[in-house]
């Protein structure tokens, strides 16, 4: 009986310590302090399993998100908090150690378990490319943009050797021969060379560092390099469209799998879009796996190089393809922001792991229980409380403002230079404003660029700005949101960067390039007034207080939030304290705090009459955009992971 007992309370005490790990939804893993929930994943990167199989990780803009393999529910992230991921990882063979690579030209070695920096890869001035893991765990070897080709000591973290100008461009992709004796690498224009013809797959010996074979025959970028499990062949993946098979001791061509074929093999558009973007060789190494730009993967014959099937798997390229150690599932994830489960021997879809969107405008519904996130073809629709998604509402294009209200969104089309609206609701199109007209579109190049678009109060009207960037010109422009007419406020001098309605709807303001903010009549067009602001250069950021009465600015190189008073156009209070740009300033709706966001990954909150600092939220990704909840006890950021964090205000200031 007592044994009973026992067993009970310790199932008890087990359960409940248990619980909130269970219950944690994947909007709660790994925030930083201050955040009670993220909304998003991130931009996606690539994806691998872990080496016993237990996990899937896939790279993004936020970290290492990790998956049930079976199920393909989240399980954990291991959070990016130094700067936005380059996307390139690798699993240390005995699965303890993530290598990732980060923008600032660093590989960073974290513990899988606890998430703790193990170490750093020296700085050297150039992003990392790739990345892979010697198969006894003992080295690591890195390619990047310059070229070059590094080897690290796992266990030190120092270098110990340079492959001597192996590419005349850029390392592309890099990789461990199964016995360890040698490295493959591949190069091919990255960025800034466009006439580079390297385009090769150079091996190495990895305990000299002499080169052993040069293949060449690939006419574009190599995108990937696999070996086969026996070490036998190499397999080599290009945007020419094909995948090359290579002897592996003597560097000899054995076969081209061609991804086009017939007189498609002759049209730019077909290579474009069939260019290779991944592969990887089934553990048994009797399939081989090649994901292509157009969203297909297909399965081939490892021995007869004839093709098994073809998938269409995604919406967008396949960047990455990856096999489970068992051999029974493989994965592959996209530029469309999704990551798919395979069955490795049927070839039908297992699971669909949660889209990775890329947000880019929120926006809280009137009453504060919804916030709406404009995505890559889409908004999101979120419970502003718990942070969780309830639905999805599919639009062409990515949506840049809403109206006050939030019945009416206005999507962007880059390529013909006009603004969709559309109804929030059903996502139908209402009318479409035109800047310019086909005869300019046909002559012109398409030099004109949108880069402002603002609701009026009332939401009966639409502010865009755009510029002529090859002649320096700018233009604002007022339009009838029900009925689409338009009328011009300004065409001249100057791009101009920043507008925004003051609370009555009766001004806009506009900042410029030159530093001066602007204020114009909506209603007859002119120009009421001017002022000279000590900002050097652009106007980034221009937000009105809720009264009406101040008008809060910053440049994006600039630290520095300058408050003006609008009926003197004097700057009475200054905001320092930022480390570096400040993007974002957002008013409590009580006007009584100040939230700024900075490039240095933090928000401050100030006193908006006295201008002094109340707290600061510290988070992993530079801020580009805030918004105060109805209540004010919620501050939503948009960051440059194309994420949005929930920030609780503490009590103590909610009722300052």
């Amino acid at each position: 009986m007592k044994i009973s007992v026992l067993l009970i309370r310790m199932f008890l005490i087990i359960s409940i310590c248990c619980l909130p790990s269970v219950a944690q939804d994947y909007t709660e893993f790994s925030l930083p302090e201050g955040a009670k929930a993220r909304l998003g994943k991130g931009d996606i990167g690539e994806v691998q399993f872990s080496p016993d199989g237990s996990r899937l990780a896939i790279s993004s803009s936020v970290g290492i998100w990790f998956y049930d393999p079976d199920t393909g529910k989240a399980l954990d992230l291991l959070p990016q908090t130094d700067c936005t991921s380059t996307f390139t990882f690798a699993y240390s063979p005995d699965g303890t150690i993530i290598a990732r690579a980060i923008s600032d030209s660093k590989v960073l070695l974290s513990d899988v378990s606890t998430k703790q920096r193990r170490g750093t890869l020296t700085k050297y001035g150039h992003r990392v490319t790739s990345i892979a893991y010697s198969p006894d765990g003992t080295t690591i070897v890195s390619g990047n943009t310059d070229g070059g080709v590094r080897v690290w000591d796992a266990e030190t973290y120092q270098r110990i050797g340079t492959l001597s100008g192996p590419h005349t461009s850029g390392v592309t992709a890099v990789a461990y021969a199964p016995d360890g004796t040698t490295i493959a690498t591949g190069g091919g224009w990255i960025t800034g060379r466009r006439d580079d013809k390297d385009n090769t797959v150079q091996l190495w010996d990895a305990f000299t560092g002499k080169r052993k074979a040069k293949l060449a025959g690939h006419t574009k970028r190599i995108t990937a390099i696999a070996y086969s499990p026996d070490g036998n062949t190499i397999a080599t993946a290009s945007r020419d469209s094909t995948v090359r098979l290579w002897h592996t001791d003597t560097g000899k061509h054995k076969s081209t799998l061609k991804h086009t074929q017939g007189i498609n093999a002759a049209l730019p558009w077909s290579r474009y879009h069939n260019a290779v973007t991944s592969i990887a060789y089934s553990p048994d190494g009797r399939t081989l796996a090649t994901g292509t730009r157009n969203g297909k993967v297909r399965l081939w014959d490892a021995r007869t190089m004839r093709r098994k099937t073809q998938l269409t798997a995604h919406a967008a390229g396949v960047s990455s393809i990856a096999y489970s150690p068992d051999g029974n599932t493989f994965a592959t994830v996209s530029r469309d922001g999704t990551a798919e489960l395979w069955d490795a021997q049927t070839g039908t879809p297992k699971a669909t792991i949660i889209k990775h969107n890329r947000i880019e405008l929120l926006a809280y519904s009137p009453d504060g229980n919804t916030l709406a996130t404009g995505e890559s073809g889409g908004f999101g629709v979120w419970d502003a409380r718990t942070g969780k998604r309830k639905t999805t509402l599919t639009v062409k294009g990515t949506p840049i403002a809403y109206s006050p209200e939030a019945n009416t969104f206005a999507i962007e089309n880059y390529w013909n230079d006009t603004v969709q609206l559309g109804d929030a609701k059903t996502g139908k199109r209402k009318t479409t404003l035109k800047h310019t007209n086909w005869m300019h579109l046909l002559f012109t190049d398409r030099e004109y660029d949108i880069s402002r678009v603002v609701f009026s109060p009332d939401g009966n009207t639409l502010v865009t700005v755009g510029e002529y960037y090859t002649h320096d010109e700018g233009t604002i422009y007022l339009w009838h949101v029900r009925t689409g007419k338009r009328k011009v406020i300004y065409e001249g001098h100057n791009y101009r960067s920043a507008v925004i309605f003051s609370p009555d709807g009766r001004t806009i303001a506009s900042g410029d390039l030159g530093g001066k903010i602007r204020f114009w009549n909506p209603v007859t067009g002119e120009l009421e007034s001017t002022i000279t602001t000590q900002h050097t250069s652009d106007v980034r950021a221009l937000v009105y207080s809720p009264d009406g009465r101040t008008l809060a600015t910053s440049r994006r190189n600039n630290n520095i939030v300058r408050l003006w008073d609008i009926n003197t156009r004097k700057n009475n209070i200054t905001l320092t304290g930022h480390s570096d740009g400040v993007t974002a300033i957002a008013y409590s709706l009580d006007g009584n705090t100040i939230a700024t966001g900075s490039i240095d990954r933090t928000i401050r909150l100030w006193d908006a009459d006295t201008g002094k600092h109340k707290t600061t939220f510290t988070g992993y990704s530079s801020v580009t955009s805030l918004i105060y909840s109805p209540d004010g006890r919620t501050l939503a950021s948009e960051n440059f992971d194309h994420t949005v964090l929930l920030w609780e205000i503490p009590p103590i200031l909610k009722n300052e």
